[in-house]
């Protein structure tokens, strides 16, 4: 194994590789098979490997002590119901007005990421390499969505209607008028898969399209895997990621649409103006009114605030003392529950940046322990990063 330092040499290098050729995937551009096997050969496969299994764990773990606080669309409530408690993360009892779920589950959008890893790895992309295609991947999201107990929202429930009962196939499965959060949840697992190799984009695509049938949908999940990538390969930290895509995602050989390079933008220029997020999220001296990027699910609002609260973390200063408190990832997490809304659609995304950059010791034990699903997710993400190995090797 060639370990390559982090070195502006070695970027360049990486860089280079990337541009040498790309083609034409399911309507989108992607880097050539063998370019990505020659840029793959470049990293350092443990550390990335260390950096993918922090990021599908650092998201389901982020989302279930998140939870507790979601969908509180009234900030006064959240700050009624914590009362002289210094700790929101897997606030007890959990109190979302919209479901009922038990203190350490998922919620259901880190639920919609549950079944993307299971289908390539215990599901039928595990027998194809731990890959995702956009037919098998329809078909199985069905059936989780049919034997799933919790909350469906409306694209979940639309899809699951048209696989099961309309027997449409991907991607007229999706909703087409979609493109709210769910997109981005799901590109988690894929980019730990498929980070540094050939099918990214097009994987990115088949998940989304499965439930969300829409351009806009696809174009901000991309841009999501995109910056996520760049952290898991570790060319990139978390802010220099966002800059890198806002720049154009050069390199990458995916062009992010109008609408995905406007969004990622504004994210910059909200992080150099030192914009607090709650003044994004809510009106001015509104602890309820929706501001300018709102605290909903919808895009582009919901990907703008999940990327400025996990930049805005990675960069405040490291507190004294160390333990769970004094992380980025820590302390990104629960500034973004006590701002509300679909903070768990956020604490997704922004778990899974923050414990690819800092890697899986960031994430707090004590969260780990009471986040239920975290030791059969953990045998999965082996067995995704098995499938990684095995690429690389062939």
């Amino acid at each position: 194994m060639r370990r390559v330092a982090r070195a502006c040499t070695s970027l360049r290098l990486v860089i280079g590789l990337l541009a040498q050729g790309t083609q034409v995937v399911g309507g989108s551009t992607a880097v050539s098979a063998a370019v990505a096997d020659d840029v793959a050969k470049a990293y350092d496969e443990d550390a990335v490997s260390r950096r993918a299994a922090a990021a599908v764990l650092g998201a389901l773990v982020a989302d279930a002590a998140t939870m507790g606080l979601h969908w509180i669309y009234d900030l006064s409530q959240i700050q009624k119901l914590l009362g002289k408690s210094e700790e929101p993360a897997f606030f007890e009892p959990p109190s979302c007005p919209y479901y009922e779920y038990e203190s350490g589950v998922q919620s259901p959008y880190g639920d919609e990421l549950m079944p993307v890893l299971q289908y390539m790895t215990s599901g039928p992309g595990g027998q194809q390499e731990g890959t995702l295609d956009g037919s098998g991947f329809a078909k199985f999201l069905a059936e989780f969505y049919r034997s799933y107990r919790g909350r469906l929202n409306k694209s979940s429930r639309a899809m699951m209607e048209a696989v099961l009962q309309g027997g449409r196939n991907w991607p007229e499965c999706g909703d087409p008028r979609d493109s709210q959060a769910n997109n981005f949840v799901k590109v988690v697992p894929i980019v730990a898969r498929y980070a540094g190799q050939p099918g990214l984009v097009k994987a990115v695509d088949a998940a989304v399209r499965a439930q969300q049938n829409s351009d806009e949908a696809v174009a901000f999940a991309v841009a999501a895997a995109l910056i996520l990538e760049r952290v898991v390969l570790g060319t990139h930290n978390v802010t220099a990621a966002v800059q890198w895509a806002a720049a154009g995602a050069e390199g990458s050989g995916t062009s992010l649409s109008r609408s995905a390079l406007e969004a990622v933008r504004a994210v910059l220029v909200q992080h150099q103006a030192g914009t607090p997020m709650r003044e994004l999220l809510y009106a001015p001296g509104s602890d309820s009114k929706p501001g300018r990027w709102g605290p909903s699910c919808a895009n582009p609002g919901a990907l703008q605030g999940a990327l400025l609260a996990a930049i805005q973390a990675s960069e405040a200063p490291q507190q004294e003392g160390g333990g769970s408190g004094g992380t980025a990832y820590a302390r990104g997490v629960r500034t973004n529950m006590l701002l509300g809304g679909d903070n768990c659609s956020r604490s997704v995304l922004l778990g899974a940046l923050l414990a690819a950059q800092a890697g899986p010791a960031a994430i707090p034990s004590a969260w780990r322990s009471k986040t239920r699903s975290y030791d059969s997710s953990d045998v999965l993400v082996g067995q995704l990063l098995g499938f990684r190995a095995a690429e690389r090797r062939r």
